[in-house]
């Protein structure tokens, strides 16, 4: 591939990345409020206590994520990323298609199966970093992954905005909007991207079919090696530390200070802007100065002092603290993979990105659980629990980084 198509194949590739991760956020701002501040068979189904079936809605959602990205990500090694791209773009706009039907006929259980059915197929994030991965070279790999997380920060900001302003008018009306952008991100991916992945496993094991592609290619078969087990444990705990932050602070903000829906979107852009930043223009300083894993650790122990510091912050400090915020989830978020893809550069870079991913995934169902049950004791304790789970990773990411030379599996 000449640099010219890589650049090409990027370029495309961050559109789709900014639509399907605005998709994904755009419920973030509306479902909070729904299930504290209004009371019909939606939001009271079963006379289930509303916070408990939002943190369900919550779980349900990544854990198809979960399942989507344990073998997503391994099924573009095999069959191409392209192609699998299309096939995963098609079911989310299904969803969120279903999703709309479901909030305006009130149907809790189908809202609940649309998000399970959207979580599977967005697994295929883990298919954007293996294309980043792809593409180096011609391009850098840093720079590619960087740019990639600026996207997906840019899809947060986006979508949390966009679900904000259109919560006064119907919830439906946001999950609408996702689809018409998965729609879209099918044509530009259809005509634009090119195929990545033309490697010898690809040609080779073209015929596998799908179902030994879930038993036998699943991203969880890397956990047999001793190296990336302790380095997924690493990202176990950080993300159950960054899904207690994601999950709790829209109902931390409105149980404390009585946030709207549009301030909810508003305060996330100014946590994604910060990310988005910091992407773009502090990584390559940080990296060169600190490196992978001291920078990682640096940032990880600031967004675990920041989280406990929820029990301090007022209304007006929340919004300068949530600044420093996204600068520290930048950081560790784009530092760590590039670490786990440098460390392992002999696995399959889709298993490899599949793995973070499902872990990701897997950290948010357990923390929409867990969180869900101690925020019944208020919501800011459930982030402080987060901060705790993230000087846990620190701690074995020390570890690790004293193990760094183990011999990575072949």
């Amino acid at each position: 591939m000449t640099e010219q198509q890589a650049k090409k194949s990027l370029y495309t590739l961050l559109l789709i990345v900014l639509l399907s991760c605005a998709g994904i956020a755009l419920p973030y701002p509306i479902l909070a409020p729904l299930f504290l501040n209004e009371v019909n068979s939606f939001t009271n189904f079963a006379g289930i206590e509303p916070k408990l079936l939002l943190g369900f809605l919550l779980a349900v959602y990544p854990l198809g994520l979960l399942i989507g990205s344990s073998f997503i990500g391994a099924a573009s090694d095999i069959y191409g990323r392209r192609k699998v791209l299309v096939i995963t773009l098609i079911f989310s706009a299904v969803g969120y298609l279903l999703s709309v039907w479901a909030l305006l006929s009130e149907n809790y259980l189908l809202f609940a199966l649309t998000r399970f059915i959207t979580g599977i197929s967005e697994g295929n994030i883990a298919i954007a970093k293996a294309i980043a991965i792809d593409l180096s070279p011609p391009l850098d790999k840093t720079r590619n992954y960087s740019l990639v997380s600026a996207t997906t920060y840019a899809g947060w900001l986006l979508g949390p905005v966009v679900g904000g302003l259109l919560q006064p008018h119907g919830a439906y009306l946001a999950f609408l909007v996702a689809a018409v952008a998965m729609l879209f991100a099918i044509v530009v991916v259809y005509f634009y991207l090119g195929e990545s992945n033309r490697s010898k496993m690809c040609q080779e094991h073209a015929h596998l079919s799908i179902r030994r592609v879930l038993y036998q290619n699943n991203s969880f078969t890397l956990l047999k090696h001793k190296p990336i087990r302790r380095l997924f444990y690493v990202f176990l705990f950080s993300t159950l530390a960054t899904n207690a932050y994601y999950e709790f602070y829209p109902l931390w903000l409105v149980e404390s200070f009585n946030f709207s829906g549009p301030n909810i979107g508003f305060i996330t852009a100014i946590l994604t802007t910060a990310m988005i930043i910091s992407s773009i223009y502090l990584l390559p300083i940080v990296k060169a100065k600190y490196g992978l894993v001291k920078a990682s650790k640096i940032s990880m122990l600031c967004f675990a002092l920041m989280m406990f510091a929820h029990a301090l912050l007022t209304e007006t400090s929340s919004w300068f603290a949530y600044v420093f915020i996204g600068v520290a989830i930048a950081i560790y978020n784009a530092m760590l993979p590039i670490f786990a893809s440098e460390q392992f550069s002999d696995v399959s870079q889709g298993k490899l990105m599949g793995l973070i991913t499902t872990t990701f995934s897997l950290s948010n169902v357990l923390m929409a659980i867990i969180g869900s049950i101690i925020s019944l004791y208020g919501s800011v304790y459930s982030i402080m629990f987060g901060g705790f789970l993230m000087l846990i990773a620190i701690s074995i990411l020390h570890f690790i980084e004293i193990n760094e030379n183990s011999e990575p599996p072949k």
